[in-house]
């Protein structure tokens, strides 16, 4: 089991949500954090939150524009030590049937919630390899499990970073490099992002605690993913998929209420 005391963590979108208590939890365990996220005024109350607990620092920073990721990769290293853990958490969603989306909506979601992960792992991971210890984690979500309506190429961003992220692993153990992988798959997380949208059969909106707990429990124990609960999407759902005709598994979603849980999005009302 590692031990994280004293390890440099980065963790984007961490302003707000679970990106904000993951970097609270992380700086609980001993690590210094570096807090990156887009919006300067969320970062910076989050660094005057969290300052009292460890060593943080805000780096204000798009993580969909490649040469600002490179260039805040310098700017860690030369402010803190190069950092032992990466988490890539940020990620924003727009809810709409695909034709009344817009082109940028769907351009950002696809750079920010998966090609943003290139960038970040390019200019991270070759410190990681130098020092030969690190850790990756990146969110995807249920929805890069199970793809349902509105959701087009929040989706596909999502399925995006699970084979990303499936890639990735098995290239560190081709390598035999000490660098762990974990791809983080929660359900619904109330963090605001899916504000307006309608809970489906059986599922409860989870609190950012129950998956950062997990991600760090995960980062510790190296293990590939997490799943929350753990039970329905990680092995429920990939195996009605393989056994359910594509008709019957239509129909289910149609049936738990998968098939309009979208159709009220309003999104983000608070920041």
């Amino acid at each position: 089991m590692k031990n994280l005391k004293g390890k440099t963590a980065v963790v984007t979108g961490a302003g707000m949500g679970m990106g904000l208590d993951l970097s609270r939890k992380l700086l609980q365990e001993g690590c210094a954090v570096a807090l990156v996220d887009v919006k300067p005024d969320s970062l910076q109350a989050a660094e005057e939150e969290l300052r009292s607990l460890g060593p943080c620092r805000g780096f204000v920073c798009d993580i969909s524009d490649r040469a600002a990721v490179y260039d805040l990769a310098a700017r860690i290293e030369a402010d803190m030590e190069p950092p032992a853990i990466l988490v890539n958490n940020a990620g924003i969603v727009t809810a709409a049937p695909l034709l009344d989306l817009d082109d940028d909506a769907i351009e950002r979601m696809i750079r920010v919630n998966l090609t943003a992960l290139f960038w970040t792992c390019k200019a991270f991971l070759p410190a990681m390899l130098r020092r030969g210890e690190g850790h990756i984690v990146n969110f995807a979500s249920a929805g890069g499990i199970l793809a349902i309506p509105n959701l087009s190429a929040y989706c596909a961003s999502k399925f995006g970073v699970i084979g990303f992220t499936d890639s990735l692993r098995q290239e560190m153990r081709k390598l035999r490099a000490d660098i762990g992988v974990t791809v983080v798959c929660p359900n619904t997380v109330n963090t605001g992002m899916f504000e307006g949208s309608k809970m489906v059969a059986g599922t409860q909106m989870l609190k950012p605690g129950d998956v950062t707990t997990r991600v760090v429990e995960a980062i510790r124990r190296n293990q590939a993913m997490v799943a929350v609960p753990s039970l329905p999407v990680k092995f429920v759902t990939p195996l009605m998929k393989v056994l359910l005709p594509i008709k019957a598994m239509d129909w289910l979603n149609a049936a738990l209420g998968m098939a309009d849980a979208n159709d009220t999005w309003t999104g983000h009302t608070r920041r």
